[in-house]
């Protein structure tokens, strides 16, 4: 019999050879186009790439190849090439005659022993009488044809998700764009992703944290249902060796990296991970990136966002070009690093963005907002203590916003680098894009910084979608849907043609806009939790609520303690309404009070629902 270990040596042989020859002629295809001229793509009324093209396009004339643009003109080195590595590909250059002549030769030896192999398994089966077992042949026929489906099904559209982190819903510059407010932060790029797609304006998180709110991106459920309740580990601080003593239930059979992996996608994760768990990571590329702002890496000084967008970019130029990818680019910016006093550190190159603005006040960024706070919410309480290192008198809140500004504006300029990286490749079409955030920020509302609790600000995240197949009356629109971010990973799936896992809880959010009947039947109400901090619950308290549009109802269980807020005539939610003896609000709270039990009863339970 022919030795397998054989065949797989040429076979491996072969598949180095073939990659290398990809690899070199992938290089020749894109200098091509980025050398070829892009003023004539730009013309159209595409909004998106009309904004690449006054970003980036314009910029490139006179660059080498391997810088890229910034929307403020300068530029950041990826990877230069030095005169060894340019000599090391003109030698593979010269050879691929040779290479392609020595593939030949591998791929008729290979089918030579294949078919040698198979004829001596053939004759062995039949010896063996293996094909006899008619039951076991019935259950590979079942499997082959689920196979089958499941192939046929698959899109092949690729997927990039940029997850920025600690945006709140406004902070995104087309927010105001049907609002008397007129914007100080600016994020073209992403305002123009927006209108080349769809901007949901009630997404939500239903756990306004880090770690919680990405396992919940990851495994498509509430908190209470993929239990990751601890933090560990953020903003820098040193992962255990052997990671935590063992992953929540069903991690690895609800993990979307994981499911697309299995269905062929190249997977990459480029940033921050924000959960540490003993689960296998099932992808091809990864770079995390957590917890600090500089860092000094070789020769270079890396802001986390070049860091960031560098490792994406790296994924996007080196992936194999025969399958369809997924990519989270999980930028760490807006985050703050906490332990440094100065808080928010953007680029030096940012630094005038916003120098002569001044940035408003919240109106309920006030004492008096604070002091309506419930009467458990203390100076030791984190939000307050944040507070203080970031908004306690005007000078400062001044400095901390135009940081977290710039920032933000980086991240909006990376995704810029990114897009026209796929656009450079010709993938910006066949790409579903998500941008979104893991939770939201308090900027001095109620008299609290970062997030946690059940406030408009800490619970409410931008949301844009942009989908090849979406129609183009839908482009450009926005979308008042109540959408959660147990919503992304079946969407995410959806986008790539896999089922979900019935154990998910959310829906996928492109039922919205490519069906008629969905918006109707759409869910108009949430549940939503928040752990207590460890070991003191006082530092932040547990949280929970029922979220509607017009009433939320929140409940803290540690005190017992109920509020209700009327979000249309007091959206700043600073009257509480709960102990009013008005009928017609009684009826309201007694409903609502139900239905929080209801839902909460649902979410904290092991059955399989779709909320």
């Amino acid at each position: 019999m022919v030795s397998t270990r054989a065949i797989l040596t040429l076979t491996s042989t072969t598949l180095i050879t073939v990659l290398v020859y990809i690899n070199i002629h992938a290089i020749q295809r894109d200098d091509s186009r980025r050398n070829s001229a892009l003023g004539s793509y730009y013309q159209g009324n595409n909004p998106l790439l009309k904004v690449l093209g006054q970003s980036i396009s314009s910029s490139l004339g006179g660059r080498s190849d391997n810088s890229y643009a910034y929307r403020d003109n300068s530029s950041f080195e990826v990877e230069e090439l030095d005169e060894s590595d340019k000599s090391r590909v003109k030698d593979l250059e010269e050879k691929i005659p040779l290479l392609n002549s020595f593939v030949g030769e591998l791929e008729a030896k290979i089918d030579s022993l294949s078919n040698k192999l198979e004829s001596s398994i053939t004759e062995d089966a039949e010896q063996k009488n293996i094909f006899a077992e008619s039951n076991k042949e019935d259950r590979q026929k079942v499997s082959r044809k689920i196979e089958e489906e499941e192939v046929k099904n698959l899109t092949g559209y690729n997927v990039l998700l940029l997850y920025a982190d600690d945006w709140s819903h406004h902070t995104l510059s087309s927010f105001h764009k049907n609002t008397t407010t007129k914007p100080i932060l600016q994020t073209p790029i992403l305002d123009a992703l927006a209108e080349d797609g769809i901007r949901f304006t009630h997404n939500c998180v239903t756990t306004s944290v880090c770690w919680v709110s990405r396992a919940t991106l990851f495994t498509g459920q509430y908190m209470s249902r993929h239990n990751t309740t601890e933090p560990c580990c953020w903003s820098g601080i040193e992962k255990p060796r052997g990671g935590l003593k063992e992953a929540p239930l069903n991690w690895n059979e609800l993990s979307v990296y994981e499911l697309l992996a299995k269905h062929g996608y190249y997977v990459g994760h480029a940033g921050k991970w924000g959960v540490y768990m003993p689960w296998p990571k099932n992808i091809a590329f990864s770079r995390e990136e957590d917890g600090w702002h500089y860092r000094q890496m070789g020769d270079k000084v890396w802001h986390i966002t070049e860091k960031n967008e560098a490792d994406a970019l790296r994924f996007l130029v080196t992936r194999p070009r025969d399958r369809p990818f997924f990519l989270n680019v999980a930028f760490y910016a807006t985050h703050a690093v906490d332990h440094d006093i100065r808080q928010y550190l953007p680029q030096n190159k940012s630094m005038s963005l916003y120098a002569d603005d001044i940035i408003p006040i919240p109106p309920t960024g006030t004492d008096e907002a604070w002091k309506k706070m419930p009467y458990f919410f203390g100076e030791q309480n984190e939000g307050r203590r944040r507070w203080r290192k970031r908004f306690q008198n005007y000078a400062l809140h001044q400095t901390m916003m135009k940081n977290y500004y710039r920032m933000a504006s980086e991240v909006d300029s990376a995704c810029g680098v990114i897009l026209e990286e796929l656009r450079r490749q010709d993938a910006l079409d066949n790409t579903f894009i998500i941008f979104t955030t893991d939770n939201g920020n308090f900027h001095s509302e109620h008299g609290l910084a970062d997030k946690w609790y059940p406030h408009e600000e800490s619970i409410r995240v931008p949301l844009i979608i942009r989908d090849p197949r979406m129609k183009e009356e839908t482009r450009g629109t926005t979308n008042d849907a109540f959408t959660l971010n147990i919503d992304l990973a079946p969407t995410i799936l959806g986008a790539a043609g896999i089922s979900p896992p019935k154990k998910f809880m959310g829906r996928d959010i492109s039922q919205i806009y490519l069906t008629r009947s969905a918006y109707s039947t759409w869910r108009t109400e949430f549940f939503y939790e928040h752990p207590a901090s460890k070991p003191d619950p006082n530092t932040i308290p547990a949280s929970e609520a029922l979220v509607r549009k017009n009433y939320k109802y929140m409940y803290w269980p540690s005190y017992k303690y109920e509020q209700l807020f009327d979000l249309v005539k007091d959206p700043g939610e600073l009257e509480d309404i709960f102990n009013s003896t008005d009928p017609g609000i009684v009826s309201i709270k007694n409903e609502m009070k139900k239905r929080f039990a209801e839902l909460k009863k649902l979410v904290k339970s092991d059955e399989i629902i779709t909320l």
